[in-house]
């Protein structure tokens, strides 16, 4: 089949060049039907991992007996959102309402305002004021595709903080804060960005940054290790390298196909200097009709034969680090891993009328998955102390709903248990990748 024409159409603000570059169909040539499909399929699949649309939807017109256009409409997503900002103080919104009792007093408030698509090239500015219990100012901007053979990309960004409260130690595996009527903790941090991206799934960054962060000295008298040897300050740089390679239909919740993420960072510094190694992977397919299994890891490692400061020493329960059922915890030290595997089943899909009226958001659509989960992690510490998850193996399992909803926003509504017989309901709202 001879694919005589490929159409775009309902871009405004993206680039007819930048939806081109994600096409995997090419004119003039030749497609056996099986192949066609797949070259359609993957090209839904990497426009919509771009992040800048609602839908992609790819049909053909046969034209003659062997000949056809394929036609691709899109829908764009709104791109700037001038919203007010709101966000919690504590690790993830579990421990909030458990630990303080969903808090107004921890949260932060302000105004935000992200531009996703800024000039048609999928660049990302962020402009952030922010106050409440820390204090914040933001300016990054990053452009993904600075030549003309779109795969090279630049971005800077810098920050200022303040907070009254600050995580001084972990005690039975616990985050330990000490809050100050003043500010206990500032810092400030410059960064630049260097991109490489070849093709649609493949992407390389290395990131330089400068960041310098001030300690009370009640801060310091808690845990002289903070900075190690009693310093009230840390100046670093930080050279970050990172290769991802996202081979998914779906990177927010993927359903089909498998991704990796690896990153090496070295911390050059007199007080807290670092060489770490780490990643995530994850691996997803169908298992019967509506029916998926995922498997996940995600490790880090600190290339030292010695206990590190506090500051450097965060490893399970951070980030994407976490088991599930283990929320209130967390286990510091020298490495950490963990593996997940989770059994997923759509039982509803179905879309709502949006009540603001909007030509590119007259629906939104909702998926809800049943599913159920196993955890296996670790976390080495050569000084454990009185932090009793460390330097075992831990367990643990549960079942829940997960909803999909528009704007890559995944609600994850969790019934989790432990091996120390704890259990509980968790709420999720950020993606395992």
């Amino acid at each position: 089949m001879l694919v005589r024409a490929v159409n775009v159409f309902g871009n405004k603000r993206t680039k007819l060049y930048l939806i081109e570059r994600e096409i995997a169909i090419r004119t003039d040539i030749f497609y056996k039907t099986d192949d066609l499909s797949k070259s359609i399929r993957l090209t839904k699949e990497q426009l919509m991992n771009t992040g800048l649309f609602v839908t992609v939807d790819v049909t053909m017109d046969t034209i003659l007996t062997n000949e056809v256009d394929v036609n691709i409409q899109v829908r764009e997503r709104w791109y700037l959102f001038p919203v007010p900002y709101f966000k919690l103080v504590d690790r993830n919104i579990n421990v909030w309402i458990n630990d303080y009792k969903a808090s107004l007093d921890r949260t932060e408030i302000g105004i935000k305002i992200l531009h996703n698509n800024l000039t048609g090239r999928n660049d990302k500015m962020n402009l952030s004021l922010v106050g409440g219990y820390s204090q914040q100012i933001v300016a990054n901007y990053y452009q993904p595709f600075i030549d003309k053979k779109l795969t090279q990309g630049l971005g800077f960004g810098f920050t200022m903080s303040r907070t009254r409260e600050v995580n001084y130690a972990t005690d039975s595996n616990r985050q330990q804060f000490y809050a100050m009527p003043e500010f206990a903790r500032t810092s400030m941090k410059a960064e630049l960005v260097y991109s490489y991206r070849k093709g649609s799934q493949m992407r390389s960054y290395l990131k330089a940054s400068y960041t310098v962060e001030d300690m009370d000295s009640a801060i310091i008298a808690l845990n002289p290790k903070m900075f190690g040897d009693g310093r009230t300050r840390a100046e670093f740089v930080d050279i970050f390298a990172n290769y991802q390679y996202l081979n998914v239909d779906y990177i927010p919740y993927p359903l089909r196909g498998w991704m990796v993420d690896f990153y090496a960072l070295q911390r050059f510094s007199k007080s807290i200097p670092m060489t770490q190694v780490g990643g995530k992977m994850q691996a997803t397919w169908r298992f019967a009709k509506k029916t998926y299994m995922n498997f996940q890891s995600s490790f880090a490692f600190t290339l030292s034969g010695k206990e590190q400061p506090y500051y450097n020493s965060r490893m399970l329960g951070y980030r994407s680090l976490y088991m599930q059922g283990l929320e209130y915890y967390v286990a510091d030290g020298n490495w950490a891993g963990m593996i997940r595997s989770t059994l997923r089943r759509e039982i509803l899909s179905f879309t709502l009328k949006n009540l603001i009226r909007s030509k590119s958001h007259s629906e939104i659509p909702f998926r809800i998955f049943l599913k159920g989960y196993g955890n296996l992690g670790y976390a080495h510490n050569l000084d454990p102390g009185n932090n009793f998850l460390n330097n075992q193996l831990l367990k643990t399992a549960g079942f829940g709903v997960d909803i999909m909803m528009v704007y890559d926003m995944v609600l994850k509504l969790e019934y989790s248990y432990n091996q120390f017989g704890e259990r509980g309901f968790f709420i999720h709202t950020a993606t395992d990748f």
